[in-house]
């Protein structure tokens, strides 16, 4: 199965002038497997990287033979003065799924659980039973948004973490910011409360109004995770950091395997902070194609979670399986919601999740929706 050579990259192409223009425009890049549907499944960025990063990557490949380990010391300085933090509070890893992964092994035992919600993404939640724990799942609210109130009544003494993706994922759900901060500085002392804003760059309202990073400051059992895969668009390239207290993040590092990012990633992330006029570029392209996507699915007439981060969880009316089957005939990778508590799946059997390509990978998606749900 081929990938249609429907984008900017496919065209430029053919000509002389086009390759380098393709080599300009971050956008026009294409996975490295040239067998691939279009990846409407990863929540990959498909409008790309500051070419800063490029640029830096490529002045510093040559260096590969040596170990340079110092641009990881140049990353977490620059992340902790982004942060407002001291560098001590910032844990490097390649990507954030480390940082998921390593708190589970350090908080984790049997007896033992972890609070959640459902759906949610399940990194965290699913390492933490391999290593002897169990979950405790909360339902997602009328809104499918978090409900701090079950999420609270849920913990008990045995409870040692509770896990909040913001936006929550596979829903696309904003927590409500004081909800939130309330609930991560009223949690009881014995709790570690991990953050994960993986999304939250990509929010209407941005990263600042929304995020509980400041609160590692306040609060020792607490932890903020960041990635540099989704706004930043360095998915490949791995790269990201936890945010906590020294003492909370000197529990992970007992687990830690050499996780942090190699030196071109630290590089590339550099760069990706000091381009803030970028990122907002790409915020700007996401809620296009986001706010593209929902009006055409108000015109078809399908439901759909309030969407603030890469990806929007809409109600298909056909089994998702059936969906993500029938849309990968048509090139396309959609996924079905993930996370979901023992006995719930019913709930959730029509439901799909999208990632935001491009535009016109958006415009394709939508045809091959009509198509695949028989409506016009």
């Amino acid at each position: 199965m081929h990938r249609p050579t429907h984008s900017l990259g496919r065209i430029f192409a053919y000509t002389a002038a086009g390759v380098l223009a393709a080599a300009a425009l971050s956008l026009t890049a294409a996975p490295t497997d040239p067998e691939s549907p279009i990846r409407l499944g990863s929540n990959e960025n498909a409008f790309g990287y500051t070419p800063k990063a490029k640029d830096a990557m490529i002045a510093a490949i040559e260096s590969g033979n040596y170990y340079n380990r110092n641009e990881v010391d140049e990353m977490v300085k620059i992340a902790a003065a982004k942060e407002g933090v001291q560098p001590d509070f910032i844990y490097p890893t390649a990507g954030s799924g480390p940082v998921l992964e390593l708190t589970a092994a350090a908080f984790s035992k049997p007896g033992l659980n972890i609070v959640t919600t459902t759906p949610g993404y399940p990194q965290l939640t699913g390492a933490f039973t391999k290593w002897g724990g169990t979950i405790k799942y909360t339902p997602v609210d009328a809104k499918m948004g978090y409900d701090f109130a079950a999420l609270a009544a849920a913990i008990d003494e045995n409870t040692a973490v509770v896990y909040i993706c913001n936006p929550n994922n596979p829903t696309g759900v904003l927590a409500d910011p004081a909800e939130l901060r309330k609930f991560v500085m009223t949690a009881p002392p014995h709790v570690l409360v991990f953050v994960d804003e993986a999304y939250l760059e990509l929010a209407d309202s941005g990263l600042m109004p929304n995020t509980v990073a400041p609160l590692v400051k306040l609060r020792r059992n607490l932890i903020v995770s960041r990635t540099f895969s989704k706004a930043y668009a360095l998915a490949g390239l791995r790269a990201g950091y936890g945010i906590g207290h020294p003492d909370t993040l000197a529990k992970l590092r007992k687990y830690d395997l050499g996780l942090a990012p190699s030196f071109l990633a630290a590089i590339a992330a550099q760069e990706a902070m000091k381009d803030q006029e970028y990122m907002e570029l790409n915020r700007k392209r996401y809620a296009e194609v986001r706010n593209y996507t929902k009006k055409q699915l108000d015109r078809l007439g399908l439901a759909y979670a309030d969407p603030q981060g890469a990806f929007i969880l809409f109600k298909s009316g056909m089994d998702s399986a059936e969906v993500v089957k029938k849309m990968l005939a048509e090139n396309i990778m959609v996924t079905r919601p993930f996370g979901i508590a023992p006995g719930d799946e019913p709930k959730y059997a029509d439901w799909v999740r999208v990632s935001l390509g491009n535009m016109e990978e958006m415009q394709l998606f939508v045809s091959a929706l009509e198509k695949t749900l028989g409506k016009n």
